[in-house]
């Protein structure tokens, strides 16, 4: 007989389904799961803050973001940061999760070929908030060669494109920027880039070649320069059985590195839920972690009505759900609050 689990998840993007989520479908495998506004566990991201109302529960943090964990708020964590906190983390980078990525990755170096390859490189980008070494970076790789943009950012292409692998795979490179650099973030980005048959042109982890093979790709982090990089692009470019011998490299240092991932989180989730609501706690419920709680939750309030609180929620009420050009709307509301002196 299952162990039930009652268990909620907020603070997710819009329309997060867990039991479509690898990592999450694991604890239905498991586990009797009950979704409940009453939960025992409670699994929280960072696209909110529905959590700080859940004290007298097992606290789970989960980000794809580059956001750290905070202990004082939650008893687990999984995340991007390279460290070790006794039994209460797990790094898990975002990329692994996605098999519709990793498992094309995990094959790309098979069967080289330039046959379908008609465009240079690609950029697929829809999120205008990001790292200005992005848009620096295609501007002057755009220089060089054309660059086709397939997102709704910075788009060339007539509109965004309806299929990222499919549109990645014609191109022999494609940029793989992160929103922004730290190490150990390393997201879906690169991976895809790998499974689409490129040399990706990566920047944002500046430790990603611990992990991914430094053949196998262009590291922006080994460059002192743009200009270095774009003249590393160049040759490979110009050299056809360079840029075969890339491609013809396997992605992963470790092969096996996805599998053993996978089968680390199912342990770790496995090792949460297997004891008592009571004795998986972990961080402090006393007077000084309530009263840190409480200020918390005040300044969630106070920005909640400020201009910058009430601009965000317009958008995502408002313009994100009915235009297609929702990240451009946002730079521009983004902006707006800039000069009123509130910071979103």
């Amino acid at each position: 007989m299952k162990k039930t689990l009652r268990i909620k998840f907020v603070d997710f993007y819009p329309n997060f389904n867990p039991q479509k989520v690898s990592i999450w479908q694991s604890l239905w495998r498991h586990y009797d799961v009950q979704l409940s506004d009453e939960p025992e566990w409670l699994v929280y991201s960072v696209f909110g803050n529905e959590h700080l109302n859940y004290n007298n529960c097992v606290k789970i943090f989960f980000t794809g973001e580059n956001q750290a964990p905070d202990f004082n708020l939650c008893d687990y964590a999984l995340g991007f940061e390279h460290m070790q906190f006794g039994d209460r983390y797990l790094r898990f980078p975002l990329w692994v999760m996605y098999p519709q990525d990793t498992q094309p990755m995990l094959h790309k170096h098979e069967q080289p070929s330039l046959a379908q390859k008609s465009g240079f490189c690609s950029f697929v980008v829809s999120n205008a908030n990001s790292s200005a070494e992005r848009e620096t970076f295609f501007d002057l790789l755009s220089r060089y060669k054309t660059v086709n943009s397939g997102g709704r950012w910075r788009n060339n292409v007539g509109g965004p494109v309806a299929d990222k692998l499919e549109f990645q795979s014609r191109h022999k490179f494609s940029i793989a920027f992160e929103n922004t650099s730290h190490p150990g973030y390393t997201t879906e980005k690169l991976a895809q880039s790998f499974a689409a048959q490129t040399v990706p042109i990566y920047w944002g982890d500046p430790l990603v070649a611990d992990v991914f093979n430094p053949d196998a790709f262009v590291n922006c982090h080994d460059f002192a320069s743009w200009d270095e990089v774009i003249d590393r692009i160049r040759q490979i470019d110009n050299d056809d059985a360079l840029w075969l011998q890339m491609v013809g490299t396997p992605a992963l240092r470790d092969p096996q590195l996805v599998e053993r991932t996978m089968a680390d989180v199912e342990a770790f989730l496995c090792h949460i839920f297997d004891q008592t609501p009571l004795d998986a706690r972990r961080f402090s419920r006393d007077y000084w972690a309530l009263k840190q709680l409480k200020i918390r939750q005040k300044l969630v309030r106070t920005y909640r009505w400020s201009p910058a609180g009430l601009a965000e929620r317009f958008y995502v009420t408002f313009i994100r759900p009915f235009t297609r050009n929702h990240a451009s709307v946002w730079s521009r509301v983004q902006r707006m609050n800039r000069k009123l002196h509130f910071k979103s």
